[in-house]
């Protein structure tokens, strides 16, 4: 992926069954108990571990099913501005794996002798995709965050925060824009810190999807055999459409392509007048499923100021790491939280 487009965080679990049991790592259980005082349930807890730089990450063993779950690719380093691709992530929770004595996350094994158990592959329940994209100044990058909440994604919620951040989420996955910079301030990062200072004078607007379990099945990118880094750019690409939705509400010509029923709450929307107001629900919403077809969302507020780069933003591509940046992290030692 040339780490442009890169893994924040990942979730993988695997069962070993053919072994002796592995070093146990646990956080704590909790346990569950009926009207009578008898335990129904119980849940292992994942144990914390502790890096350089304020970073953490959870590993959880009961001596045959291990799980490693966090920012592997932060883990250890200053900051996240790039991290590592698929293969680099899974070659670093391998090591970090084999440093606490358990085994790395293979793809398992089958077919094997008639003695000897299958090995299951290790598998995947979240994986968080994640691009920088220039903007040029501060000033553009909010204005970047204002006109994507103006898009509506079919059947995901939106929420925002003013012109700093917006996000759509359902059951199957949360797309996220957001100003790098200033959520690098709400991190306690410094104004002089050069990262910082040079992602203020990008503009840098990050995007980020969190797929979840639902759709990795339905990716068929459970098992992480099935994982690849063209797989995950592809995937970024789509889940992304919505940069590709351009906004026409400011072609001249837009209204002679809108049905006539249409046309004159198109008209009165361009206008900066709230439809929501004026119309009944389901004449509004109606008309809002028809217009959304013409690049048009009556749902929010019409954008009346002119957004210079908005071309640009379709065409516009991750930003490459730069040469002075490094992903070179301090893993030595693991330490539990409270050793």
């Amino acid at each position: 992926m040339s780490n442009e487009i890169f893994i924040d965080w990942v979730t993988i679990s695997q069962l070993h069954t053919g072994h002796e049991p592995f070093p146990i790592y646990t956080g704590g259980v909790n346990v569950d108990y009926d009207a009578t005082g008898v335990a129904r349930f119980e849940r292992v807890r994942a144990a914390n571990f502790r890096g350089s730089h304020e970073t953490a990450i959870r590993i959880k063993s009961d001596g045959r099913h291990i799980s490693l779950s966090g920012n592997i690719g932060r883990f250890s380093r200053k900051d996240n501005l790039f991290n590592c691709n698929w293969h680099q992530t899974l070659n670093k929770c391998n090591r970090i794996l084999l440093g606490k004595g358990l085994p790395a996350f293979t793809t398992g094994k089958t077919g094997l002798a008639d003695h000897q158990k299958d090995t299951f592959s290790a598998r995947v329940s979240r994986i968080d995709l994640t691009a920088n994209f220039a903007t040029g100044s501060e000033s553009q990058a909010r204005n970047l965050i204002r006109w994507l909440a103006s898009r509506s994604v079919s059947r995901m919620k939106k929420g925002r925060a003013g012109d700093e951040s917006v996000w759509w989420v359902n059951t199957r996955h949360m797309l996220k824009a957001y100003i790098k910079h200033i959520e690098m301030l709400k991190h306690g990062c410094s104004e002089d810190d050069p990262v910082y200072q040079w992602c203020k004078q990008q503009g840098v607007v990050r995007v980020e999807i969190e797929l979840k379990r639902r759709l990795l099945n339905d990716l068929d990118m459970v098992e992480i055999g099935s994982i690849s880094d063209e797989k995950l750019i592809r995937v970024f690409h789509d889940q992304t459409e919505i940069f590709n939705a351009v906004d026409r509400s400011d072609e001249p010509d837009i209204l002679d392509q809108i049905p006539p029923k249409s046309r004159v709450h198109a008209a009165a929307w361009m206008a900066g007048q709230d439809l929501k107001q004026l119309l009944p629900n389901g004449t509004f919403y109606r008309h809002a499923r028809i217009l959304r077809e013409y690049g048009i969302d009556i749902t929010e507020p019409r954008n009346i100021e002119t957004f210079p780069v908005k071309v640009r933003i379709v065409e516009m591509q991750p930003i490459s790491m730069p040469d002075w940046y490094s992903l070179d992290d301090e893993v030595e030692e693991l330490k539990a939280v409270g050793e």
